[in-house]
């Protein structure tokens, strides 16, 4: 099993919460092909970034997780992701 996790940093602009929410959230739950849920980071006092909101995106393989990301919704949100960095943190996990 492979995971990306998406965790968005902590802002004061709505704007970014709604980016996450309206674009990056829909479009991994298109690559994943159901519903993709941002959940709210409660508590993360251990580490100096503070993130607000989190979701993962889960394939079989990395080769599955590549594939997903190679596909015309993917490059959409590939494209996104370069701009949106700044504002996310992703953690990718290979459970073989």
């Amino acid at each position: 099993m492979y995971k990306m996790l998406f965790f968005l940093k902590k802002s004061n602009e709505e704007k970014i919460l709604n980016h996450f929410n309206n674009f990056t959230v829909k479009h991994l739950s298109a690559l994943a092909g159901r519903e993709v849920k941002a959940g709210k980071v409660e508590s993360n006092l251990l580490l100096d970034e503070k993130y607000e909101r989190f979701c993962e995106l889960t394939a079989e393989s990395k080769e599955e997780m590549d594939k997903m990301f190679n596909s015309p919704e993917g490059k959409i949100l590939n494209k996104d992701l370069m701009d949106f960095h700044k504002f996310i943190t992703v953690i990718s996990v290979n459970f073989d």
